[in-house]
């Protein structure tokens, strides 16, 4: 049984624009150390469970931050776009169903001076309505 998490990255993997940007590097959390950019990180930032006197109600909504680093701001931005393009629309799996989806952004993040140049660093945020269970 697939939990938000692992939806919310396949449905990333699965868009052919996000895919051809970033392949499958979408991490949740950690990022392998000397990971090739593009690639994208993803943080679930509240997931808030509303309840009633009979306990969970059966959908909530769930807010994940996913960003983006890239070696120039054009790229990230891109990819940022194609991000909250390929998961705006209402969608589902067996396990589970993504009704409103509300995005903010791409807006910029903190990028980083490195010695192999500048990574640069946008941010979309997913606030999305879902039944998925853990």
């Amino acid at each position: 049984m697939a939990d938000l998490a692992t939806a919310f990255r396949a449905r990333l993997v699965a868009d052919t624009a996000v895919a051809a940007a970033v392949s499958t590097r979408i991490y949740w959390g950690v990022v392998p150390q000397n990971a090739t950019l593009p690639y994208v990180r993803l943080h679930i930032i509240s997931d808030p469970r509303p309840e009633h006197l009979k306990g969970y109600q059966g959908s909530r909504r769930t807010r994940i931050q996913v960003s983006i680093f890239a070696k120039s701001f054009k790229d990230a931005k891109r990819i940022g776009s194609n991000i909250v393009k390929a998961v705006s629309a209402p969608w589902s799996t067996p396990d589970g169903k993504v009704g409103r989806v509300k995005c903010e952004g791409p807006r910029e993040g903190q990028g980083s001076d490195t010695p192999n140049g500048f990574i640069h660093h946008q941010i979309v945020e997913a606030m999305m309505e879902h039944t998925f269970q853990d």
